[in-house]
């Protein structure tokens, strides 16, 4: 009994899992640099954004400790006929193996 009391706990924390995203709010834009916008948040994060695109005015992101979270685009490098494309998750790198001719998304949830 105690035993799918502990397994339906676990359940439903996992499944629950993206509730732990919270709210940040645009503190400064930076501005562009080449190809792409740069804007500071409410957690301290610079994020970046294409050229054209203005700084939301709001973002969700995962919770400190929380989560995975969402992986923003900080290199590439090729691998024989495939792309490695490189993020920065929650100050860890993180990585996704692409087509060789694909272009790296510059944002990626994991």
């Amino acid at each position: 009994m105690q035993i799918k009391i502990i397994l339906s706990s676990l359940i439903l924390l996992f499944m629950s899992a993206d509730a732990l995203a919270w709210t940040y709010y645009l503190s400064q834009n930076l501005g562009v640099n080449g190809l792409m916008h740069y804007c500071k948040y409410s957690n301290g994060q610079v994020y970046t954004f294409e050229a054209t695109d203005l700084c939301e005015l709001t973002i969700e992101d995962s919770a400190p400790g929380f989560g995975q979270g969402m992986g923003f685009l900080s290199g590439e490098y090729e691998d024989g006929m495939t792309k490695i494309c490189v993020y920065d998750v929650l100050g860890e790198s993180r990585s996704v193996r692409q087509n060789g001719v694909s272009i790296c998304p510059l944002n990626f949830k994991f």
